[in-house]
């Protein structure tokens, strides 16, 4: 979090695990750390609590903008350069009580409006007199980074954080801090932008959260799975099964044509398999026979499904140990009778939402594609596994997965 708050109130040590004592104290090099008699003043004389309502851009900016003035920092900053002080990040590791002093110098001259809505705070005063419920320890670190950025001769520093607003909401915001030209040399003016990125902070979670879950889905699959580019056929993934069936790890599969696990006078089939035919929920062809890394052969029925994955078209080709004494057109009817059955249950409208759903896509974005709306999508996804008799979405998945039920239209 951004040090913001230690500007403008008093600090609690008990904040701080590792500073139990911020009273001056005296250094071998002369200079003095901990609070500094100028500053211990408090944040009445250390920030302007008013908002500017002059109609410029500053005050109706549409992000939280702050006006600093880091002119005592910048004159600290030269004592410790005289003193012969050359890494400030071993220095402040050594006298970690610098950094609370140095950022009660800072001065904080005015914030818009926007911050007062991004803190939910109800108008200057209140924000002004509740920082303290805004930042903590972390804030500690970004400051710190600050400064060493602007003690390098930088003139902007950015940084992620989580502020707390004044009624107790956790917001994920982007830090900006820039030293505008012509103000290097004294750092008297620092604009500072807080960015919310909440929601997209969210979002990220929920797509690594989909990725998970699905990513356990296809690979804990019994069926041997081979995840290929539609368009080249070279193949991205394989899941466990597939790996012990062929004997191979991702290394080795990866960047191979999908094509090349099956002798020269096979490999015809295959690409009429990885071949899109529209109409079809899933593309079951004959016996194959794919080579182990120990160049044995193994017969198995071979399944092709088209899906998507982040707007890329994929094919997902599953492999089943076949009994070659069995005739394969029987068990081939028999594949496909079986995904004809199940697909024949589903709706058009069900068909697309499952095939989204495979593609590992949230109810949100679902509903966002297809321009419905998120309960909308709930109900559809119940219905379908209400007609597939599947009782949670990875037992549904599975189903969909090995039957080529989410085929791409």
């Amino acid at each position: 979090m951004d040090i913001r708050a230690l500007k403008t109130i008093p600090v609690n040590a008990a904040h701080f695990a590792d500073h139990d004592d911020l009273r001056a104290e005296q250094r071998p090099d002369g200079l003095k750390t901990g609070i500094h008699s100028h500053t211990t003043k408090q944040s009445k004389e250390n920030v302007v609590p008013h908002l500017e309502d002059d109609g410029d851009i500053f005050t109706h900016a549409p992000v939280s903008l702050w006006e600093e003035d880091f002119s005592e920092v910048k004159r600290r900053c030269d004592q410790l350069k005289a003193n012969g002080i050359e890494d400030l990040r071993k220095h402040f590791k050594k006298y970690p009580e610098e950094v609370l002093a140095l950022a009660r110098m800072v001065r904080i001259s005015r914030v818009n409006k926007e911050t007062l809505k991004l803190y939910e705070a109800a108008g200057p005063v209140e924000f002004h007199e509740g920082l303290s419920v805004v930042f903590n320890k972390d804030s500690y670190e970004i400051f710190k980074d600050e400064v060493i950025a602007f003690w390098k001769g930088r003139t902007s520093y950015a940084s992620e954080a989580v502020n707390v607003t004044f009624t107790g909401t956790s917001k994920n915001v982007l830090i900006q801090a820039s030293i505008p030209p012509g103000f290097e040399h004294t750092w008297a003016r620092v604009y500072v932008a807080i960015t919310d990125i909440t929601a997209i902070k969210d979002s990220m979670r929920g797509l690594a959260a989909a990725e998970q879950k699905y990513r356990s889905v296809f690979d804990t699959l019994p069926t041997a799975l081979v995840l290929a580019d539609a368009a080249s056929g070279m193949i991205v993934e394989a899941n466990r099964s597939a790996k012990q069936l062929l004997g191979a790890s991702n290394g080795d599969l990866m960047g191979v044509h999908i094509a090349d696990l099956v002798p020269a006078t096979e490999q015809d089939k295959v690409h009429a398999l990885l071949s899109d035919q529209p109409g079809r929920t899933g593309i079951a062809g004959p016996v194959l026979h794919v080579r182990h890394k120990s160049n044995s052969i193994i017969p198995v029925h071979a399944t092709a499904t088209m899906i998507e994955i982040n707007d890329a078209h994929m094919v997902v080709v599953s492999f089943t140990q076949a009994d070659e004494a069995a005739p394969v057109r029987s068990s081939g009817r028999k594949s496909r009778d079986l995904s004809a059955g199940l697909g024949k249950k589903l709706t058009q409208r069900e068909r697309e939402i499952l095939t989204l759903i495979c593609s590992g896509k949230s109810s949100k974005t679902i509903a966002q594609h297809l321009s419905i709306s998120d309960k909308t999508v709930d109900t559809h996804r119940a219905r379908i596994m209400q007609k597939l008799d599947t009782h949670c979405v990875v037992d549904l998945v599975k189903l969909a997965m090995t039957n080529g039920l989410a085929h791409l239209r």
